[in-house]
């Protein structure tokens, strides 16, 4: 799974970042590379740990951890200002985006509680780590929540054009955690309990962020008070 997750990050953002000199693609302000590249650096930290504990190496596993509590606390600090600095990117270029601010919404809100979503995971992981069947859980559901971004961009490839992004997105993070339960199901004949209540936490926070907020009243207003 680490490694999939990894290999969506390199050819859903392979256009927009890192083979951007062979596409004509819209610029890009300084703090969506680092954006890029802090989660490029949590999604091949996460392949690293994952092949160290494959391979019996936990006491290197170990202190690798807080390489990735810098990496997760980057990860958040990035993701936010990627999510807001969206409207005020999009309205310096565009000028009036108020036919495309219930959109502009959708995606800001969801990525606002991606980002929430993470942190959740990532804290209980921490506050786990010496329960190996739950903290690599949660380390797996904190990855999944802020893949969406990569899944919605290889929706765009030529090969799936015209699939909507968030339907792509939504449908591929749901397949991973039914792998996810489906995994537990068949090496324990049970669904692990960290499994099955960080997907319908998971799954609640993408309902709430990218489905109930983002066209209120108050959604909208906040977006669009965002410069």
């Amino acid at each position: 799974m680490s490694v999939m997750l990894l290999a969506i990050v390199l050819i859903g953002f392979s256009r927009t970042l890192y083979l951007r000199p062979l596409f004509d693609v819209p610029d890009i302000p300084p703090y969506v590379y680092i954006h890029g590249a802090v989660l490029t650096a949590w999604f091949a930290w996460f392949v690293v740990q994952t092949s160290l504990v494959a391979s019996y190496r936990t006491s290197i596993h170990r202190r690798l951890g807080m390489v990735g509590i810098g990496l997760g606390v980057s990860v958040e600090i990035a993701g936010f200002a990627a999510a807001l600095g969206l409207a005020p990117r999009l309205r310096a270029k565009y000028g009036d985006i108020e036919s495309d601010l219930s959109r502009i919404s959708l995606v800001v809100w969801g990525n606002l509680a991606m980002m929430m979503v993470f942190a959740t995971f990532l804290i209980a992981a921490l506050l786990l780590r010496r329960q190996p069947e739950k903290h690599k859980r949660l380390m797996l559901l904190a990855s999944i929540s802020i893949i969406g971004p990569a899944v919605g961009r290889i929706g765009r490839l030529p090969l799936l054009d015209g699939v909507p992004d968030a339907m792509f997105s939504l449908i591929a993070m749901f397949s991973m955690l039914v792998a996810l339960m489906m995994f537990d199901f068949v090496s324990d004949r049970r669904i692990h309990a960290v499994s099955l209540a960080g997907s319908l936490y998971l799954i609640a926070c993408i309902a709430l962020g990218a489905g109930l907020i983002p066209n209120t009243e108050f959604g909208l207003a906040f977006i669009d008070s965002l410069k």
